[in-house]
């Protein structure tokens, strides 16, 4: 979307421009960010313009600011895109700013710093995956991996899924690894040919095969066919309750992610906040994006956020609040942020999901330890050109 100049009396007022990434049917926060782009736009004079498309073009854009020299003043991103400073040009947050913010957790803040720098502002917090259940079909949430396996047989006969997810999403599939003790990292290096990879492999790989779980696409089949009573539980995002509470009601249950074979399936956290491509906050607008900033995580606007599509907001005053008022599947929801593990904020992420993308592609139709070692390869050749 270009951006044109609107006159406000005799000056001229430059629209800011904000992408993001809350596409999909799913995401139901797209409401809140464009209500509150509107209503900061009314009150200050100064026009906010966000602009909304996928995670994958969101990332390549983001990647390309430095060489391009073009990018909007802002950006709403997940937190392991601050690892994108260098090649995003991202301006670091001036102390000043938290002074003038309602943010004062000091772990949310580090949230979004990557290699000693604070690229960005947090503006929501969760971002993990939960076991998301139909109460007409799991009365209560699995407690573990094996529950799901002992019914399994017959809710196929009926004709139900037992358990699904998008395993093409690397973000999906990490709960998976956790549980054989993987993790995507090692020293701030990719650690992807591992015994611990490969036998989430064979395990999702076995569990495919025998009808137990479904490898779907999020944002479309998987939803659809879970509202509709065709998935007994999916693995999916916090970013998605509100959509499936407004759809399935007393039907909806949220519980943790079923450990398996007894081990924690752990899953990624992060928070979603705002970046400064093109090192925007040092030109003469600084004053007007730190005071929109600002805005976002003033108690009004984060009352929005966690009111009318029920995310979890950062500031200190209005979370306790949340808790309290929260319903019982919701109260779960929130509860699970506390075991899951905080993402990666590196630039090497990017090559990390970008691998483990190229080798879940082929889930179904090549070996496990094949795959786990084409991942490994993947990042190697790729990872000098995406820092």
């Amino acid at each position: 979307m270009e951006s044109k100049d609107i006159k406000d009396g005799k000056d001229t007022v430059q629209p800011l421009t904000i992408w993001h990434e809350f596409d999909g049917q799913g995401d139901t926060s797209i409401e809140v960010l464009e209500q509150l782009c509107r209503t900061y736009t009314a009150e200050s004079g100064t026009p906010v313009v966000p602009e909304v498309m996928n995670i994958t073009v969101l990332t390549a854009r983001l990647q390309q600011v430095k060489a391009s020299g073009h990018g909007p003043q802002m950006a709403l991103v997940p937190a392991d895109m601050a690892g994108y400073g260098e090649a995003a040009l991202y301006s670091e947050i001036p102390e000043k700013f938290w002074a003038m913010s309602g943010l004062s957790d000091p772990e949310i803040i580090r949230s979004m710093r990557s290699g000693g720098r604070q690229y960005g502002i947090p503006v929501l917090q969760g971002n993990h995956l939960v076991l998301y259940c139909n109460t007409d079909i799991y009365p209560e949430a699995p407690s573990a991996w094996e529950a799901i396996e002992e019914r399994a047989a017959q809710l196929v006969t009926d004709a139900v899924l037992p358990v699904a997810a998008d395993l093409a999403d690397p973000y999906c599939f990490i709960p998976f690894l956790t549980a054989f003790g993987g993790w995507p990292v090692k020293d701030g290096e990719p650690d992807l040919s591992t015994p611990e990879m490969e036998a989430a492999l064979r395990f999702v790989q076995r569990q495919i095969e025998q009808g137990v779980l479904g490898n779907l696409h999020g944002p479309t089949e998987l939803l659809d066919r879970f509202i509709a009573g065709e998935i007994g539980a999916i693995i999916s995002g916090e970013w998605i309750f509100n959509y499936l509470d407004l759809h399935m009601r007393d039907k909806l249950l949220v519980g943790a992610l079923p450990p398996i074979h007894g081990k924690a399936a752990v899953s990624m956290a992060s928070s979603i906040g705002l970046v400064f491509p093109n090192q925007s906050l040092e030109t003469e607008q600084a004053d007007r994006l730190l005071d929109f900033a600002a805005y976002l995580l003033s108690e009004r606007s984060q009352r929005q956020w966690a009111e009318r599509v029920q995310r979890i907001p950062v500031h200190s005053r209005v979370l306790p609040g949340v808790k309290a008022a929260a319903s019982p599947v919701r109260a779960s929801l929130i509860s699970c942020l506390e075991t899951a593990r905080n993402m990666p904020i590196e630039p090497v992420m990017r090559s990390v999901w970008e691998a483990m993308t190229a080798g879940l592609r082929d889930l179904t139709t090549e070996d496990a330890a094949e795959l786990a070692a084409l991942m490994q390869e993947h990042v190697k050749t790729n990872v000098q050109t995406t820092l």
